[in-house]
């Protein structure tokens, strides 16, 4: 089931949790959120590669096909039809993040019958550059208008069969990952597996309490630590080390 909670609430009961803990530290909301952003992919991830769901399938119309006319490295090539992700996805096998791409194929249908939903029209299928030679050689798998296919490379999806279309726009779904924390909302809804809560926290509890477990004796104040803490402080080196091998 979808959270309906918003990030805010997770964020401030996880930091209430630690100052409960750590009476006399304290650390930064936007850590935790950051901490919160790291395993909820991670279990985000895990838990949509498990189930067939289109609970967290994000839809895009009107992507823009795009030909670059001149290209630079790496991915940008000239010459090649192709749409931009519109957001950052999860790297599942086989481009599992990507969950369809489809254009209307308005010739294929008359003016008066449109009872046919746009994005089921006409469907890509995915390939690789290494694997689209060979559907050349066989006239029921060769890309073309009504047959297109298209691979990745990057945050780029390149289209085969569309070289002779004038296609303009795309739609597409795709496995979201979170907004990276620079343009995080605290008060947006939080899309996570309510069920996952609770191994969310105790995660991020984990994180924030290791960083508040840092010794504080490590601060740049100018003194010599070694003059301190004298021989318990010293590297150790392992018997096999050169530096210990006597010259024969």
């Amino acid at each position: 089931m979808v959270s309906n909670t918003i990030l805010r609430y997770v964020v401030d009961d996880i930091a209430k949790d630690l100052k409960q803990t750590f009476k006399e530290k304290s650390i930064q909301k936007s850590q935790i959120a950051y901490y919160v952003m790291i395993v909820a992919n991670r279990l985000k991830s895990q838990h949509i590669s498990k189930i067939s769901s289109g609970a967290y399938v994000h839809a895009f119309t009107d992507l823009p096909v795009h030909i670059e006319p001149i290209g630079s490295n790496p991915n940008n090539i000239a010459g090649r039809k192709r749409i931009v992700l519109p957001n950052a996805i999860y790297d599942f096998h086989k481009d599992g993040g990507i969950d369809y791409l489809s254009y209307w194929d308005r010739e294929a249908v008359s003016v008066e019958c449109i009872d046919t939903p746009e994005f089921t029209r006409r469907t890509f299928t995915r390939t690789t550059p290494k694997e689209s030679e060979r559907l050349y050689y066989d006239k029921y798998e060769k890309p073309s208008a009504s047959n297109p296919y298209y691979y990745r490379q990057g945050k780029y999806l390149y289209l085969l069969g569309l070289e002779c279309s004038d296609v303009a726009t795309l739609e597409i779904g795709i496995y979201s990952t979170f907004d990276p924390l620079t343009k995080i909302d605290l008060d947006a809804e939080f899309e996570f597996p309510e069920e996952l809560l609770l191994i969310l926290k105790r995660q991020v509890l984990d994180l924030g309490r290791f960083s508040l477990k840092m010794p504080q004796d490590r601060a740049n104040d100018g003194i010599d630590s070694t003059l301190l803490s004298g021989a318990n402080d010293q590297k150790l080196v392992s018997v096999n080390d050169p530096i210990n091998q006597t010259q024969q």
